[in-house]
């Protein structure tokens, strides 16, 4: 790296710029938009993306930006302690539920995903405006941060889980699934199409096969079984409509992520059900 810029040394290059009439005018102007856009968010705050509520009473505890603690790595069958963040509306009077009910919304306020939270006691605000509770958590790591995504707008095109580090597919998997029976949609094919196209260029994991294979039948966003036995599932409620065909493209690809057994097993589930399969 070159120690000396112009003839000066970098200290001497970079307090020449910081006192230049161009960079302290540039600076300033930055310094005013940002006031602005700051201005404008604490008039404006994103909607909330979380509403915990009382599943028996439908009563609402509160409303908040964020859950710290919820969505975890591992799978734990005790109760943990959550921290909601960014909290809007809070109801001193309600803070003992035994159904809490944790509901994921969209920007227009539409409950797109929940989770049964089952006892919660909230504790008084701490000094941030944070509110904590302990509840059953999420093993879906990166979960919350694909609802927070899913809150804009649902997916309206193929492919988009498959952008996602591979260690996001799981997550992705779990949020079509809890949004499609959110939505009170059936474990069932809702697509007319006699031929339907799996991209298996896009298949990387099990998880992954899942998503092409939920977009494939029931567009993007959509479900179709999130293992064998959910597939079987959803197979089943579609009779007596009649069956379809699959397209495999770059079955090989898909072939080389997945394992010869699962692929055995997948294959004997669409053979069962009269599905012709077509591998190219």
């Amino acid at each position: 790296m070159a120690s000396r810029v112009l003839g000066l040394s970098l200290p001497e290059a970079k307090t020449a710029l910081y006192e230049s009439a161009s960079w302290r005018d540039q600076h300033a102007g930055w310094q005013e938009a940002l006031g602005t856009v700051d201005a404008w968010l604490i008039e404006h705050p994103p909607p909330p993306l979380y509403r915990l509520i009382d599943q028996e009473s439908q009563d609402v505890l509160l409303t908040a930006g964020d859950v710290h603690g919820f969505f975890v790595d591992a799978d734990l069958d005790t109760q943990q302690t959550l921290t909601f963040t960014g909290v809007r509306s809070f109801r001193t009077r309600v803070r003992r539920t035994e159904t809490g009910l944790l509901q994921v919304l969209n920007h227009q306020g539409e409950t797109i995903g929940h989770y049964y939270l089952g006892r919660v006691h909230l504790t008084p605000p701490t000094s941030d405006g944070s509110l904590r509770t302990q509840g059953y958590t999420c093993e879906y790591l990166q979960a919350g941060e694909i609802w927070r995504r899913w809150a804009l707008t649902e997916p309206t095109s193929r492919g988009e889980w498959a952008r996602y580090p591979v260690d996001y597919h799981e997550s992705w998997l779990h949020v079509v699934q809890n949004a499609w029976f959110t939505g009170h949609h059936r474990a069932a094919r809702y697509g007319t199409d006699e031929v339907v196209t799996l991209d298996g260029g896009l298949v990387t994991t099990k998880a992954g096969l899942y998503c092409a294979l939920g977009e494939a039948v029931n567009g993007p966003g959509g479900y179709f079984g999130s293992n064998l036995d959910a597939l079987h599932d959803c197979l089943r409620a579609g009779r007596p409509t009649p069956a379809f065909c699959i397209e495999w493209t770059d079955f090989a690809h898909s072939r080389k992520a997945l394992t010869e057994q699962f692929l055995t097993s997948l294959l004997e589930v669409f053979a069962e059900f009269r599905i012709e399969v077509r591998t190219a």
